[in-house]
């Protein structure tokens, strides 16, 4: 009488480890910082290297080193679906210039006045957006076009970031609205020469991190004394919440609206990756096989097919570099499957049972 019962419960076992294997894991090799991702699945960083940090391109299981300009660091920041990249490589005297790389060759960006700077985002057109540090010193936001550097001004104070360019040439940041200390900034949106202050989650300081083609914008923006992820769009800064620390930073959206980041877990007792898919933030380490050993610590970036760029460790934290995390079948479809499965089995059972009767 309980072989229906269970066997139902053998039918649906699976289900579990099919919530548990959204993504399929590739790690990139140890001690990669991945900071971006582009269609193709290249993604870009940073790794440890004898004397510094050099920036990575990494590709189907290659990693391609970037180079400096005769210094001893450098670090891809973005890449576009071209596979051209950009970022920071140093000089011999270790100040930093901002860059493009394209068909493995490193060629920095004239920017006027400029003790430092750095590429931060890059889009299909080849614009880059990023900082530059003026003689004050202090820095700004800048877009490249061409051989041509504009600054993109501020929010009335002495500072601005960029961090994220679209195909449209909108460009995200942060940008101080005055020059108190410590700095009112808020995040910004430069559109048509112009721009924009996009607000708070009603503290005094947001800072904007990525935007997709639709032009919608994620980053972080205090609330009540923490810090939380946001998503703008239509108007309006929405607050993301956390996994259940006091603090959350959206990192990237792609054109699906998916956004990826970095939450505090409870207790504040350390980070988790998240995806948000419009319906709270999710533990992307409940979307891994568990098998595989990995916390996946923070997700750096997410392209438009789903595929996302993340960093995790493993061994207890002996054992940390990139990731990228593949998306499987739909969870719903194979869900379904399962069941269906289930209950066909059930039924024999019910059938069986009948006739023994």
């Amino acid at each position: 009488m309980f072989a229906p019962a269970f066997l139902f419960a053998f039918a649906l076992a699976p289900l579990a480890s099919v919530a548990a294997s959204r993504y399929a894991l590739t790690p990139l090799p140890p001690n990669t910082n991945p900071l971006g991702i582009n269609n193709a699945g290249q993604i870009v960083g940073d790794h440890a290297s004898e004397g510094g940090r050099r920036g990575f391109v990494w590709s189907g299981g290659t990693l391609a080193a970037i180079g400096t300009f005769g210094g001893p660091d450098s670090s891809a920041a973005a890449i576009n679906q071209h596979g051209q990249a950009t970022g920071h490589a140093s000089l011999p005297g270790g100040e930093a210039r901002a860059f493009r790389y394209a068909g493995g060759k490193l060629a920095a960006l004239a920017i006027p006045a400029s003790t430092d700077s750095l590429g931060a985002a890059i889009n299909d057109a080849g614009l880059v957006a990023g900082q530059y540090q003026t003689g004050t010193p202090a820095y700004r936001a800048f877009l490249y076009s061409g051989a041509a550097s504009t600054d993109l001004g501020t929010l009335g104070g002495g500072f601005a970031y960029a961090a994220g360019i679209n195909n449209g040439g909108q460009v995200v940041g942060v940008a101080a609205l005055d020059q108190s200390s410590p700095y009112l900034a808020h995040a910004f949106l430069y559109a048509n020469g112009k721009m924009s202050d996009l607000g708070t989650l009603g503290g005094s300081y947001s800072a904007a991190a990525g935007i997709n083609d639709a032009g919608t914008v994620v980053g972080n923006a205090w609330v009540q004394g923490s810090e939380h992820a946001f998503v703008y769009a239509k108007g309006k800064m929405t607050d993301l919440g956390t996994l259940g620390g006091r603090r959350s930073y959206a990192n990237a959206v792609n054109l699906g609206g998916q956004v990826v980041g970095r939450s505090d877990s409870p207790g504040d007792a350390g980070s988790l990756a998240f995806l948000y898919e419009g319906a709270g933030l999710i533990d992307i380490n409940t979307l891994i096989d568990p098998a595989l050993g990995y916390t996946v610590l923070n997700a750096t970036g997410i392209n438009d097919r789903g595929q996302i760029a993340a960093y995790g460790c493993r061994n207890g934290g002996s054992e940390c570099g990139g990731l990228l995390l593949q998306p499987g079948p739909a969870p719903e479809a194979a869900t379904w499957a399962m069941l269906l499965a289930g209950l066909g089995v059930l039924g024999w059972c019910r059938l069986r049972t009948g006739r023994m009767t």
